[in-house]
């Protein structure tokens, strides 16, 4: 079925069109696909646009005419966001709180600030009430202030296409790992930031904890997505370390069942009830040693049942944690 076309009022339909025509060439079709109305209601929209002032041009020529406002055009409406909104958006900063002294706290500061300039001081004043209902408790914390210019780099890198050499700390090593790069993505996990990144010095994807990387330096060269690349194929992992997807099963005992019930660990994931109150969660994914620590995490109250490595691996780490205790406490 799909998600139900978004409804605009006239206002916010217009100033959105006005937008979205100063940044391309758009067809009455498009237009009327994008904001869910009729190619009727588009043509009097951009009747209304042209009679406010607007620049708008038309194409000439055989195929299906198109519309749009000079790219650049600094015309456009002011933005202007409900009390919700900038509550949605004070939410989202909070939770982004661990990206102090990156460059994208900081244009994210710049929207705030953009957007606060212009109220009257009862209502900025009623912004920092809001900014009090939100308290995340994001722990641990990983510090990227010292990444400022590695991270001003990659933005560059991921919205330019451009290819960029890294200099990348090993976690089990002391030496540096040097790699000559295409960056994808920038993921987030775990309140801490990766980039997946297609390393033409291992000739496969890679993934690297930006606070281990050391230096990012753009070269001229342009990448293209490779054919083999996909989004979606990230979503197979348990986590952030990429591995074939194997079958997972998993049993969850009565005191914990609700709480995992209650969550969503992975996409595939399947989860059935038991006798006694237990259940038992499948899913397919990739992952093994993080796997693991999950399971590890819930202490008595997980026990792997398959695949047997995984089974194998639990065990092991139990048998090595209770050696490091003397046997006349166990």
């Amino acid at each position: 079925m799909g998600r139900r076309p978004k409804r605009y009022s006239q206002a916010d339909r217009l100033a959105l069109m006005i937008r979205t025509l100063a940044s391309r060439a758009c067809t009455v079709n498009d237009l009327a696909q994008q904001f869910a109305v009729t190619p009727r209601q588009v043509y009097r929209d951009l009747a209304r646009i042209e009679e406010e002032g607007h620049p708008l041009a038309q194409s000439d020529g055989v195929r299906e005419r198109t519309w749009q406002l000079p790219l650049g055009y600094r015309g456009l409406p002011p933005i202007s966001l409900t009390p919700l909104e900038l509550m949605s958006l004070y939410l989202a900063r909070s939770n982004l709180a661990y990206l102090a002294g990156t460059p994208f706290m900081d244009d994210l500061d710049g929207v705030l600030a953009k957007i606060t300039s212009g109220l009257p001081q009862r209502t900025i004043n009623h912004l920092e009430r809001i900014g009090h209902c939100f308290l995340p408790f994001l722990r641990p914390l990983r510090r990227y202030g010292k990444q400022t210019e590695a991270l001003k780099a990659l933005q560059k890198a991921l919205l330019l296409q451009r290819t960029a050499l890294i200099r990348h700390q090993r976690p089990s090593r002391g030496k540096e790992a040097k790699h000559r790069v295409d960056p994808y993505a920038l993921r987030l996990y775990q309140n801490g930031l990766y980039l997946w990144a297609y390393s033409h010095t291992a000739a496969d994807y890679r993934t690297f904890a930006v606070e281990r990387i050391r230096q990012v330096e753009l070269t001229g060269e342009t990448f293209s997505v490779r054919s083999d690349f996909s989004a979606e194929k990230l979503d197979e992992n348990f986590g952030i370390m990429e591995e074939a997807p194997q079958m997972i099963r998993i049993r969850f005992s009565r005191p914990v069942a609700h709480f995992v019930k209650e969550r969503q660990w992975h996409p595939t994931q399947r989860i059935k009830k038991v006798d006694g109150g237990d259940v038992i969660v499948t899913m397919r994914a990739g992952g093994l040693d993080e796997i693991v620590s999950w399971v590890l995490s819930w202490g008595e109250n997980a026990t792997a049942l398959e695949p047997p490595a995984l089974v194998e691996t639990v065990l092991r780490k139990l048998s090595s944690a209770l050696a490091q205790y003397p046997a006349k406490i166990r």
